[in-house]
């Protein structure tokens, strides 16, 4: 499955930082982008930017013209709160672009984002304010199943950037077994294993697939929510599937949106339907091969890295 977003729907909103949104966006110059809608409130709610007194929405359309010369940017408006105007817009695009505040600290710091991107109808990058210190791998968490969706847009991210894919396995003990204790002279080895072997068999089909992308295999041990957040730190993108999205009622992503350094694309299970369709249909018109070969891996040592 190939990633190809014509149509992108970019939040406007006072109280986030869309300079970083719009600079992901035109850092996408070329790529197909055809359409920019930047969705923002009622005008009479809207506060007014810069020193020409420009509404929002209309700074960030201008912003986003300047940007990317040649694309269609229209502004849609809508009465209510931000968040659900994004989530109904959402569906008529191929990729929502939300900003939000890394510095911002207490409970609900990335809640906002984090239930947009829960609801999305489309793959949601989430773009921290600045700055952004290094321009990294790309990191895939990976669950099992595989969530083909995110698995392509990982891939399509590192081919273009020429980036590394790290295929990343976050697990942590559970804290009760079935016998209600956790047996602790055997269990964390044999839970280390499952999620080795699970780790494993993802980076064996990605390697089957993809023989062109270097990948490197990164096991960790703790939360997973913290432990993909602490790996932002080395990346320009981080790529959630739906396996990460609803896990223990959304701390994972609420965790990893919070404390985020790099762009993270959250991949809902809605953002799965259309795709389906769109397979069903690609594929009743045209029949492909798989590629198979063997991945070119990358040891460099960091945290549990397993052997390909």
């Amino acid at each position: 499955m190939d990633e190809h977003w014509r149509t992108v729907t970019l939040a406007a909103d006072a109280a986030r930082p869309h300079e970083e949104a719009i600079a992901w966006v035109a850092a996408r110059a070329g790529t197909g982008i055809e359409h920019v809608r930047v969705v923002g409130v009622d005008p009479a709610l809207e506060g007014r930017v810069g020193s020409d007194g420009k509404r929002v929405a209309e700074h960030v359309a201008d912003e986003t013209r300047d940007a990317l010369p040649g694309v269609d940017v229209a502004i849609v408006r809508h009465a209510g709160p931000l968040d659900a105007a994004l989530v109904r817009e959402s569906d008529a695009g191929d990729l929502l672009v939300v900003g939000t505040f890394r510095s911002r600290r207490g409970s609900t710091a990335g809640n906002g984002p984090a239930r947009v991107a829960e609801r999305s109808a489309v793959p949601t990058v989430v773009v921290p304010d600045g700055p952004h210190p290094i321009d990294g791998d790309v990191v895939l968490a990976v669950e099992e199943p595989l969530d083909e969706r995110a698995v392509a847009i990982a891939v399509d991210e590192a081919r273009r950037r020429h980036r590394r894919l790290t295929v990343l396995r976050a697990w942590e003990m559970p804290v009760l077994t079935r016998t209600g204790l956790t047996d602790f002279a055997e269990d964390p080895l044999r839970w280390r294993r499952q999620n080795e072997a699970l780790l494993q068999r993802a980076t064996a089909v990605l390697a089957a697939r993809y023989p062109d992308v270097r990948v490197r295999l990164l096991l960790v041990e703790g939360h997973p929510g913290r432990a993909i957040a602490a790996h932002t730190r080395q990346a320009s993108l981080v790529v959630l599937g739906q396996g990460h999205v609803h896990v223990l009622s959304g701390s994972v992503l609420h965790d990893v949106l919070r404390a985020t350094v790099s762009p993270v694309c959250v991949v809902p299970p809605s953002a799965h339907e259309a795709a389906a369709s769109s397979a069903a249909m690609d594929s009743a018109t045209a029949g492909g091969a798989a590629t198979t070969g063997t991945a070119a891996t990358d040891d460099t040592p960091n945290d549990e890295e397993v052997p390909a």
